[in-house]
């Protein structure tokens, strides 16, 4: 394979996609009637208009941060200087101006305008994330904010709109609860960095708070999301009257909100009894599990969905 296509699937940060297709897909089944919506155009192009949008922001992310990267994430730094500024620059632009051509189209084919100035404000969230002067990732919580409303909860309402008007209640619902209990997740993400954001004066959400505070709003988030993700589930598969056997497809979502919540729980008493340190080294062993817990609540969530479709009346 050619490096420099190998440079370019490593900027997009494909190891991610496991956890982000279910963003898409969840409000998918959660919106739509019956199986053919599979096979038109705003399924496909929606979902072309997600991987693009999200190739945007990761591809800016990458570039913004190539110096941070080169002492910590070398690989990402390598890629950035392999393609050469310009070409990321170039790879970011022609996503971006795909994603907008095909929520254009969309928006004329549907008569739903609402998806192209969606698809440009989700582009400009992305951009200002990563790049000065907004540069979210460092305003303090204003990073907690891009977490929960751009990359979560915002893509789940966009997505819901290929298919209609307005989201039901249960997909706002979904999406605003998913985004808390995922947010809450990738705090502990973000606070793995924690001594090297600070040493280096990048304004994260966590050097903001401190490091045991953040823990702590992570705890939060979680925990809260988790409940309302189950509590909406609870109550849409009560009105829909879905049958008891077909309900245990709840109990994967228990597990894994059990177990994110427990963990980062354990996570914050730990903090709570150790020096600073101590508790920095605490954090970065177990944001290894970061992307495990992520993909658990997103494949238990859309397993979910999938059944509260298969038995919608």
């Amino acid at each position: 394979m050619p490096r420099y296509l190998i440079w370019s699937l490593r900027l997009r940060r494909v190891e991610y996609r496991i956890a982000e297709v279910p963003i898409f897909l969840i409000p998918t089944f959660l919106t739509i009637g019956d199986a053919s919506a599979f096979a038109a155009a705003p399924f496909w192009e929606g979902a072309l208009i997600f991987f693009f949008m999200f190739a945007f922001g990761d591809l800016l992310n990458c570039l913004a941060d190539r110096d941070l990267d080169a002492l910590y994430k070398p690989h990402l730094t390598e890629a950035v200087l392999g393609l050469g500024v310009r070409g990321v620059v170039w790879q970011a632009v022609l996503s971006g101006l795909a994603a907008t051509a095909l929520a254009a189209h969309l928006a004329w084919l549907l008569d739903r305008w609402i998806l192209l100035p969606g698809c440009l404000v989700g582009l400009f969230a992305a951009y200002a994330y990563s790049v000065e002067p907004f540069r979210l990732k460092g305003r303090g919580l204003w990073q907690l904010g891009f977490y929960w409303l751009g990359l979560f909860t915002g893509p789940m309402v966009y997505t819901a709109l290929l298919f209609t008007p307005w989201p039901g209640w249960d997909v706002l619902a979904v999406a605003f609860a998913y985004g808390m209990a995922q947010t809450g997740v990738i705090l502990v993400n973000t606070a793995e960095d924690y001594p090297e954001d600070r040493a280096m004066n990048v304004g994260t959400a966590i050097v903001a708070l401190g490091l045991r505070r953040g823990i702590g709003l992570a705890l939060m988030l979680a925990g809260v999301g988790s409940v309302g993700l189950v509590a909406v589930f609870v109550l849409l598969y009560w009105r829909q009257n879905v049958p008891l056997p077909a309900s245990a497809a709840l109990l994967p979502l228990l597990g894994a909100a059990a177990l994110v919540t427990g963990s980062i729980a354990r996570l914050w008493r730990r903090c709570a009894a150790l020096a600073e340190d101590e508790a920095a080294t605490a954090v970065k062993v177990s944001a290894r599990w970061v992307p495990l817990w992520i993909t658990l609540v997103a494949l238990a969530t859309l397993l979910a969905a999938v059944v509260a479709w298969w038995l919608k009346p």
